[in-house]
């Protein structure tokens, strides 16, 4: 007995990527041969099948932003569908984005009506923003691409932004970060729709690692900030110098020529940060270099950025970046002798 199968729409728009519009696809395909399968084997379904449509403003065709011409001939459907996905689109700079953003605006009374309907609305990547400018986001939980989180705060504040997680879900509203995350996103749809076992059958088929849940590692620590503060990049150039050293704020003061107090207040206004934890975001960002493309063992590292205890080293670098050193290494290492002492 056949069931009626999960009514997706994915919705195509200029300057979108190519792979999170058309890979989400491929992961309903595979999920649909693993369903297929094992409704063969055991004689009955176990879930419905997905089956999407490739849709568009008036069913015109789009461009991706790597040149592909897409002949999307269906409009936005009417009625009622299961779920909508927002594939991520292409940051060509803030004008060229807002340009973007307001070309989708047609979009966004369907958004919101397939919403009231039930529908699950998922986005990936700055697909997040085109779901933030239908409003409903706000007071709920998203996430977004990281390098994108400033832009994202000043546009939609009252959302409750996310920023480590990968995956975000409340109210049948899915946000998912940076572009490959479609991946991850695509296996918790399934696993919603389609049950744990099929959503892992599927994981393993496509080779996605589902244990990657956070965008941490992936996360600058140090995010570079343009000002014209001299006292500030006068202790930013300070710091860079003596970074492996016990430094004080009473030292770091006094090698400025100005007091703790004032130091502190420049540092908050110009960075947002005290200019201790600027120090040990510093060190991080360093470790996570040397762990990246260098073969010294973890307690080496520990030592070259100022830090004797190399498990405080490793308490403090999990604590803000997600991951031990050795699995940060792992992950990201550009050499082929790094050790893992």
């Amino acid at each position: 007995m056949k069931i009626a199968p999960l009514r997706v729409a994915i919705l195509a728009l200029d300057g979108c990527y190519a792979s999170s519009l058309a890979g989400i696809a491929d992961v309903f395909h595979v999920t649909n041969a693993h369903l297929s399968r094992q409704q063969h084997k055991t004689g009955k379904a176990i879930a419905r099948p997905f089956s999407w449509q490739f849709v568009s403003n008036k069913g015109k065709p789009v461009t991706a932003c790597n040149g592909l011409a897409l002949n999307i001939a269906t409009p936005l459907p009417q009625e009622k569908v299961d779920m909508i996905f927002i594939p991520g689109l292409y940051y060509a700079g803030h004008d060229a984005f807002e340009q973007m953003l307001e070309s989708a605006v047609p979009q966004l009374e369907w958004l919101k009506a397939q919403w009231r309907e039930g529908a699950v609305l998922a986005a990936n990547c700055t697909g997040t923003f085109l779901l933030a400018e239908t409003g409903l986001l706000q007071g709920r939980q998203a996430t977004t691409t990281w390098w994108l989180e400033r832009l994202f705060r000043e546009r939609h504040p009252a959302v409750n932004l996310q920023l480590r997680s990968m995956v975000t879900e409340e109210d049948r509203l899915w946000c998912a970060g940076a572009n490959a995350s479609y991946l991850l996103q695509g296996v918790r749809m399934v696993e919603h729709f389609c049950g744990a076992n099929t959503a892992t059958l599927t994981a393993k088929t496509m080779l996605i690692d589902t244990s990657q849940t956070t965008q941490l590692p992936y996360l600058p620590l140090q995010m570079e900030t343009v000002h014209s503060d001299t006292m500030v990049a006068k202790a930013q150039h300070w710091l860079l110098k003596h970074f492996a050293e016990d430094i004080s704020l009473p030292e770091l003061a006094s090698a400025l020529s100005v007091s703790v107090r004032t130091l502190i207040r420049h540092f908050n206004s110009v960075l947002g940060t005290t200019p201790l934890a600027y120090l040990q975001n510093l060190r991080l960002e360093i470790s996570m270099t040397l762990l990246e493309s260098s073969d010294l063992s973890i307690e080496e590292i520990a030592n070259q950025v100022g830090y004797q205890n190399a498990s405080s080293f490793t308490r403090l670098f999990r604590q803000q970046v997600g991951s031990t050193p050795a699995a940060y290494r792992s992950r990201f290492a550009t050499t082929t002798g790094n050790r893992q002492r």
